[in-house]
């Protein structure tokens, strides 16, 4: 059972690399656009309840969206007018994962912004702006180094620590954003629930677009014979353990966690060894 649990981690391309995965820090907010209010709500409701089933920080019904689901006739369409008119939302992505959204025909579509910041929760600062030692910053932003002044320059971004770990990483990555675009015609014959789980596993875990079938997952909603409408419980399992571990840890040492947490809800490993 544990190869089939690495394949399907793997599969959903969570905490591949070496880099801590990225997750929310901030509590998430979906919005719906695209669809009658009342087909709004049910699918924010529904992404609402995976949330919490899943112990992710749930925003207000009046906040700020930061997750943004949006259905349309035209999702290529809708994507090319994106990078043509606001651009800086794909910034972030890698020339072939940008090909991919612009021209995929796929069903569903989707992205992440994020952001770098200290484990401690600081952000990142550029470092064109350092030479500023720590005590002059506002507490939130800081400049680089250990514990004091930089000269390192030329825009790269740092992380100034003020702790030593052998176990941790200095620096997280924060999800702020994540962007669904739901194609109406090519999602027919899956109920809007269903549609509505799919959109809340990609927006609450940093997952990577497979052409290989992801088995006993609602990501597997648009494979050939698929049987699941719902998360699964390994599903469930997987977004649970990646909001209760440690966030500043190695990607292998996360992979291995979340790995560890589908064969056995009840293992805990041990993160120092």
């Amino acid at each position: 059972m544990r190869k089939q649990a690495n394949d399907f981690v793997r599969r959903t391309g969570v905490a591949n690399g070496s880099d801590p995965v990225a997750r929310w820090i901030e509590p998430v907010c979906p919005k719906v656009v695209g669809i009658k209010p009342e087909y709004a709500q049910i699918v924010e409701t529904r992404m609402r309840e995976i949330a919490q089933l899943s112990g992710i920080k749930l925003g207000k019904p009046d906040c700020q969206g930061n997750i943004a689901v949006t259905f349309t006739t035209d999702a290529r369409g809708l994507m090319r007018q994106i990078h043509k008119k606001a651009p800086s939302r794909l910034a972030e992505l890698a020339p072939a994962r940008r090909e991919r959204l612009l021209t995929d025909n796929v069903p569903i579509r989707w992205w992440y912004n994020s952001r770098t910041q200290g484990a401690d929760g600081m952000r990142v600062a550029n470092s064109d702006s350092l030479l500023v030692s720590a005590d002059s910053t506002d507490g939130r932003t800081f400049s680089a180094g250990t514990g004091g002044e930089s000269a390192i320059g030329n825009g790269t971004q740092t992380v100034q620590a003020y702790r030593s770990s052998i176990i941790g990483t200095l620096a997280v990555r924060a999800l702020f954003k994540a962007t669904i675009v739901i194609d109406v015609n090519l999602a027919q014959g899956r109920s809007l629930d269903a549609v509505a789980a799919y959109a809340a596993m990609v927006a609450f875990a940093e997952t990577t677009p497979t052409d290989q079938p992801v088995p006993n997952s609602i990501l597997g909603l648009f494979d050939a014979g698929n049987v699941y409408s719902d998360p699964t419980d390994w599903d469930i399992a997987l977004l649970r353990t990646l909001y209760s571990m440690p966030h500043d840890r190695a990607g292998w040492k996360q992979r291995r966690v979340l790995v560890g947490a589908i064969v056995n809800p009840s293992e805990r490993l041990n993160e120092e060894e």
